[in-house]
């Protein structure tokens, strides 16, 4: 291309145009742009084309000046120093350019630490020294600088520098204890890892691969490497790691944001550029680093000066920018000595505008650069609040994923009941003010299953198996006195537990909450099938308890049949439970067999047999309503005023309730509702003398245990009762001994599978099985009384033990009136 003269150079405002295409940013996701080094060539007034320039990018557009008109030195080491000095300069003012709050500030990690070593100018070490024998000290010097680094202006530096270095000083000497010994683990990470060593060992300048590490190149360049090694080299890699800082600046990563908020690239101006002055030596450099590098980097290099550089030929406008760019790859292949290079002649006019403020196409860049943190907040804000949603609604664990054995849906939270299985680490209901007992009970269950698994550790040829107790362990009801029933129960699971592991046979026992009235049955059972399936040191076998007769009970028993497991109620006992389910057995006779005994005691009351009876009972409740079917079917033939009152609490109606001792009133119900049927009672009767019997089904057993009756002064109440003579040698009574006794029949069935030859595998097909063995000359003789379910098919004991028992109120005195079924010496009129 040939010269142009002045007058016909490109005009200011189209090389205003031109320039901005290359300092603006157009897109955020816009790869960076190859940038040339532009020379603005015109006579006489070269530097005032710069100053509007630099007045033209103003705060937007983070720039740097430098005055390159000096001549270089003819020392390579003080050359060196003078392309650094240079650069530095450059870092200094991007870094602190206005528009950093804006865009953020520009960083130079890696030109900061070669700049830093270079300076130290120390002595080549002598080959007697040990490698790297004062780099380790250099190199922490860095760290802690780096710490400090000046933000502000001089004072504000010097003035925190002091209040720092007064700090350590004061430091207690453990913190300086500590502080020693964590350096050399951060040093250590920080050589091997860090993203600033790792660069250096990456790049090629100097060789970096003939040092063993980075601590060894480090000591390469804190000994005058311009003096000992190739100069050009050490200004090549100045030059490189300026631009890389830069290019890292604007590389799009997904982790870090910095890119984004960044609406221009940075421009660096270069004042004097002219033949034979230093700043020929840089922009030399940057080509050749560019070329020898291959890598993109965000920087605008834009000098004026009279002469072209080189004895280049200039262009006019937008013909050497777009020619230039054409040519770029072919000239970067050849490495050209001038391949990023543009001379451009500037016109010039007597009325020549100014340059105007440079606007920047992308806004609102403050927010974007602001989304990262804004991001994180709200990533922060929803994970702590999707934690403590779904804390609550497990129960409110800290932890619900704590237990690898239980799954994190194991607790959940339904209309105010925290549901589901729980090994004891979790005590249902331990928010209730008067349920202490309770939650020390499952306290004492988790020590239990911590020592079962120390055993089966310790003696890993022994059978180790789960059992799970699934029952009420929570209720909506504050007056309710089911959990006084549950707290007996855990009793009885806690002494079996600790006798079973002394006999060898350590079990493990989960704790199944289906809610007050078992609602949540059958999800509870979908979940302890679930666990069943999995192939544990200690399979589930069973389940004992099953919370009472309810409808979740049917629903929970139906689904555990699917999952293959036996099952073993507590005080279950309403007569169509055992046609559901094969795999079903129990502990407590059936309503028919108890039926069966209050008809024979009803008939043989002393003085005389009541003429009329009254049952209470409610229809909606399957096991309230089927007991009144079984008693009304024992007692009509035989009993002239039979009246069924399907209401269940008469406390609506209590006038109707009918007085006088030659009247029986039996409330079939539960104990809940016990309380309000006695008040009625009271209230319709008035005087002990007038007052009908009371007889109330076994549900009140728990009415009895949570010794209400003491408020109930000379109230007489004789009830039904499964387990009435209490165990002295275990210290256990009442319903304790019917879940014992549970434990018991499992415990008996897997001692029947481990004594079948071939290695038979003990899972809940195989233990029920072990089940069917309990009969004829083989029952299990617990404390409830003789367990025989009579048949290899049977499911209810044969001739269970039955009593009925008086308690006095305001005494709590409590006899024996009636016993009936085996082993017991039978008391009274039993049935034939």
């Amino acid at each position: 291309m040939s010269e142009v003269s002045a007058e016909h150079g490109i005009s200011p405002e189209r090389l205003q145009a031109d320039l901005q295409q290359r300092w603006l940013r157009h897109r955020r996701l816009e790869p960076v742009p190859d940038q040339p080094v532009v020379h603005l060539l015109r006579d006489g007034d070269s530097d005032q084309l710069l100053s509007s320039l630099e007045n033209h990018l103003g705060s937007n557009v983070p720039h740097a000046r430098l005055d390159v008109g000096e001549e270089p030195p003819s020392v390579e080491r003080r050359r060196s120093v003078q392309i650094r000095d240079l650069l530095d300069s450059a870092a200094g003012s991007l870094r602190e350019h206005d528009s950093w709050p804006r865009v953020g500030r520009l960083r130079f990690p890696r030109y900061t630490m070669l700049s830093w070593l270079l300076q130290q100018n120390d002595q080549r070490p002598e080959l007697t020294h040990r490698p790297g024998s004062n780099i380790r000290d250099r190199l922490h010097d860095y760290l802690i600088e780096r710490g400090r680094r000046r933000r502000k202006n001089e004072a504000d530096g010097e003035s925190r520098s002091a209040a720092w270095n007064s700090a350590a000083e004061q430091l207690p000497w453990y913190l300086f204890v500590l502080s020693l010994l964590l350096f050399p683990l951060y040093y250590g990470l920080w050589v091997r890892f860090g993203r600033v060593p790792r660069w250096f060992m990456r790049q090629h300048y100097l060789a970096p691969r003939e040092s063993a590490d980075f601590p060894a190149f480090a000591q390469r360049l804190i000994s005058t490497p311009s003096q000992w090694e190739n100069a050009q080299e050490v200004r090549k890699l100045l030059v490189h790691a300026f631009l890389a800082d830069l290019s890292d600046t604007y590389t799009r990563r997904v982790w870090r944001w910095r890119w984004v908020p960044r609406d221009s690239y940075p421009v660096l101006l270069l004042a004097d550029l002219e033949p034979g002055t230093i700043g020929e030596a840089l922009v030399g450099l940057l080509n050749d680093v560019r070329n020898e590098t291959g890598a993109t980097d965000p920087l605008l290099v834009i000098g004026s000066g009279a002469e072209p550089l080189r004895g280049e030929e200039t262009s006019q406008g937008s013909a050497g920018l777009d020619g230039w760019q054409k040519s770029l790859q072919d000239a970067r292949r050849r490495r050209s000595p001038t391949a990023w290079y543009v001379p451009l002649r500037v016109g010039s006019a007597p009325d020549e505008p100014g340059f105007g403020r440079a606007l920047p196409l992308l806004k609102r860049s403050r927010l974007l650069r602001r989304l990262p943190a804004l991001g994180l907040i709200v990533l922060l804000l929803g994970t702590t609040g999707g934690y403590f949603v779904h804390r609550e609604q497990h129960c409110g664990l800290w932890t619900p994923w704590a237990n690898p054995d239980l799954s994190t849906t194991a607790l959940w939270e339904s209309t105010g009941e925290c549901i589901g299985i729980s090994d004891g680490g979790y005590q249902f209901s331990r928010d209730m003010a008067d349920a202490a007992e309770l939650v020390q009970l499952q306290k004492i269950i988790a020590e239990q299953n911590r020592l079962a698994e120390q055993n089966h550790v310790q003696y890993p040829d022994r059978p180790y198996a789960t059992i799970v107790y699934f029952g009420t362990l929570t209720t909506a009801d504050a007056d309710s006195t089911t959990l006084a029933g549950t707290v007996e129960e855990l009793k009885g699971l806690i002494n079996a537990q600790r006798d079973a592991r002394i006999a060898q046979l350590p079990l493990r026992i989960l704790l199944a909450n289906g809610g007050a009235a078992m609602r949540r049955g059958a999800e509870v059972a979908e979940r302890i099938a679930a666990l069943a399936e999995r192939e544990t040191e200690a399979p589930v076998v069973g389940v004992v308890g099953m919370g009472g007769s309810w409808r979740g009970t049917d629903a929970a028993i139906k689904r555990l049949e699917r999952a293959t497991l036996p099952m073993v109620g507590i005080t279950t006992s309403a007569d169509h439970l055992p046609g559901l389910s094969k795999l079903y057995h129990q502990i407590a006779p059936s309503n028919a067999q108890e039926a069966r005994v209050v008809g024979s005691y009803v008939r043989a009351m002393r003085p005389a047999p009541p003429t009329g009876v009254t049952v209470y009972y409610d229809q909606n409740d399957p096991y309230s309503n089927n007991l009144a079917e079984d008693v009304h079917r024992e007692l009509a033939p035989s009993t002239p005023r039979l009246r069924m009152d399907p209401r269940g609490n008469p406390t609506a109606f209590w006038q109707e309730i009918p007085c006088g001792q030659d009247e029986l009133a039996f409330f079939s119900g539960r104990a809940d509702q016990l309380g309000a049927f006695l008040s009625a009672v009271q209230r319709r009767c008035g005087d002990l003398p007038n007052y009908p019997r009371l007889l109330a089904s076994d549900d009140t057993t728990k009415f009895v245990l949570d010794h209400e009756m003491r408020e109930r002064r000379n109230v007489v109440l004789d009830y039904v009762s499964f387990n009435g003579v209490p165990a002295w040698d275990s210290g256990l009574d009442g319903r304790s001994l019917l879940a014992r006794d549970s434990i018991a029949v499992l415990q008996q069935a897997i001692l029947n599978v481990k004594a079948t030859p071939n290695g038979v595998p003990l899972n809940g097909a195989t233990v029920w099985s072990g089940i069917n063995q309990i009969y004829g000359l083989t029952p299990v003789h617990g404390t409830s009384g003789d367990i025989d379910y009579g048949s290899a098919s049977g499911q209810i004991p044969v001739d269970k033990a039955i009593f009925i028992l008086r308690v006095h109120g305001g005494t709590q005195q409590t006899e024996r009136i009636l016993t009936c079924g085996k082993p017991f010496v039978e008391a009274g009129p039993c049935p034939g």
